[in-house]
């Protein structure tokens, strides 16, 4: 082991966070907390150990993106729910035109929020009034959804590229083409300088937002690339998918990939997320035990 590596002092624990496998999980603006979405249609809200109930399988969750107190969570139904976890009860409910599958929270305007529905449909929700503002039916697949951190643009995975749109007008700007196949993921870095998508062509593309040039490709993985997650420094890109394997590696070159040592590798990555303020990874997948049995388990990879 190379023990100048940044992450050579790293470690990986399991904490059983549900019963059953957990599909997402996202920090706290603060850093502070961690939330997890279980196929047990449970979200929980870690550090104050918050259980909260949903009629179907949580599909993704965010974090508001200025208030450690409050995430907003979406199960594979036509409503969008926003939690306030220092009352433990959901605070409002917000109905949508299809069953919703990604949601995106603006930095810029914590009013403003996307979500992804099943049949390609985009919805932009207006959170003071609690409804839909305005929904785009794509003719194409939409998959992960993003706003910038200056709330200037808007951007969309999807199965020829990724799709930029200027806010708040929603008109097209360019279509990113890195990858030969459906791109299934899609992060940003805190200073709106990196944009980096995962394909199902195995690839992890870097892009430069600001010349709109790919700077780098990642070619370490074998299977498709279904999550990805920018460091708090904008220094390093953690990526995984359908192996049972995380990469890090630097989104500048100078540095060997990093293979982040996993002590019960799951079957897959379904989701992995850098914390906003701390060197530390968590990350989770269809993690088993004698071949059989799924447990929920989240892996937290950090310093000692």
């Amino acid at each position: 082991m190379a023990i100048d590596h940044p992450f050579a002092r790293h470690v990986a624990k399991d904490v059983v966070a549900h019963k059953k496998k957990v599909y997402c999980l996202d920090w706290s603006c603060n850093g502070k907390r961690l939330a997890t979405g279980s196929n047990d249609q449970t979200d929980k809200s870690e550090k104050h150990e918050m259980e909260f109930k949903l009629s179907e399988r949580l599909v993704c969750l965010l974090w508001h993106p200025s208030s450690p107190d409050s995430f907003a969570a979406a199960a594979y139904e036509k409503v969008i729910r926003i939690y306030d976890t220092r009352s433990g009860k959901s605070a409002t409910q917000i109905s949508t035109p299809g069953k919703n599958l990604y949601l995106a929270w603006s930095p810029h305007d914590p009013n403003l929020m996307a979500t992804g529905a099943e049949n390609n449909t985009v919805s932009f929700i207006d959170l003071r009034r609690n409804k839909v503002l305005k929904s785009v039916k794509n003719n194409q697949l939409v998959n992960e959804l993003a706003f910038t951190q200056d709330g200037k643009l808007f951007l969309q995975a999807t199965d020829s590229g990724v799709e930029m749109y200027k806010l708040p007008d929603h008109e097209k700007l360019s279509s990113l083409n890195g990858h030969t196949g459906t791109v299934l993921t899609i992060t940003l870095d805190s200073r709106d300088r990196y944009l980096a998508s995962g394909g199902a062509d195995a690839i992890a593309a870097v892009w430069d937002l600001e010349t709109l040039s790919c700077i780098r490709t990642c070619t370490q993985m074998d299977g498709e690339i279904k999550t990805l997650s920018i460091s708090h420094d904008s220094q390093y890109l953690a990526y995984a998918g359908e192996q049972d394997m995380v990469v890090i590696e630097a989104l500048q070159e100078g540095r060997k990939p990093w293979m982040v040592p996993l002590s019960k590798p799951p079957r897959m990555i379904e989701s992995l997320a850098w914390n906003p303020k701390y060197p530390v990874l968590a990350i989770t997948g269809a993690f088993s035990e004698g071949g059989s049995h799924s447990f929920g388990n989240v892996t937290i990879y950090a310093p000692l």
